[in-house]
């Protein structure tokens, strides 16, 4: 029996290509979703809803180098190895963490990004930002530390490459 999602992605490339797709996917769609009349706070949802999808179905597909390829990653298991989950933990751990100050910012009236956007539909923004982005860090985190636990090695260093050497004598 075939899974429904049979598809791995292992170079780089690819995977690089997927990220950029999601990224013009949703703003693709928070573009047709204002452009239709939706309310700000829906048409953010929307496109928070879709960004989640994208990131945990990336994550099922994502495969590392050593990494087997056939069997279905453990649900905790966000990347190949602990270091790059850590990374990603922190740099969404930091996104949350400023979506968090503009919150307090902008509800207390000292910071307005969107001049236009009632302070209401920016709060909204900016929770939802906040809870996104924590939640990203929380499940790389969590990757990060059982991976860590499982004795997951990190990616070994490449070899290095042989030294060249200029001849010293000119031939002709």
């Amino acid at each position: 029996m075939r899974r429904l999602l049979d598809i791995r992605i292992i170079r780089w490339e690819l995977k690089l290509l997927y990220v950029i797709g999601a990224i013009g996917v949703g703003f693709v769609l928070a573009g047709l979703l204002r452009a239709w009349g939706m309310q700000e706070t829906v048409a953010m949802l929307t496109t928070s809803t879709f960004d989640v999808a994208a990131l945990l179905l990336g994550a099922r597909l994502f495969r590392g180098s050593g990494e087997a390829i056939e069997p279905s990653r453990p649900w905790w298991r966000m990347t190949a190895r602990p270091t790059l989950s850590r990374r990603l933990g922190i740099l969404f751990a930091v996104l949350a963490a400023g979506s968090v100050v503009v919150l307090i910012l902008t509800a207390v009236g000292v910071y307005e990004s969107l001049p236009q956007t009632p302070t209401s539909d920016l709060i909204a923004i900016y929770v939802t930002a906040a809870l996104e982005n924590g939640g990203f860090a929380y499940v790389y985190l969590n990757s990060a530390v059982r991976l860590q636990r499982a004795g997951v090695p990190p990616k070994a260093p490449k070899p290095p490459k042989p030294p060249k050497f200029r001849p010293t004598v000119k031939l002709g």
